[in-house]
């Protein structure tokens, strides 16, 4: 992984989607929270009770982030 990819994405609420080698049948195939942190190894999330989660890069097929608000969206209250 590139140095600082993620940087610009500290703080913000991501959803981190497992690799199908550690979805069961009882678990969730992703989880939500805010990113606190990363390493060349994996990422810290900060869970919605503040505590936090550290996930192995070997553990994940994606992370989705979603864009900030555009202008009209800040104005509006949309999105």
């Amino acid at each position: 992984m590139d140095d600082g990819i993620l940087e610009e994405y500290l703080d913000r609420t991501v959803r981190v989607h497992f690799t199908p080698a550690m979805i069961g049948s009882s678990l969730s195939p992703f989880t939500e929270g805010k990113l606190y942190d990363y390493s060349p190894n994996g990422i810290l999330l900060e869970e919605r009770d503040g505590s936090l989660d550290y996930i192995p890069f070997t553990s994940v097929r994606l992370i989705q982030i979603r864009p900030k608000p555009g202008l009209w969206e800040r104005l509006t209250g949309s999105g």
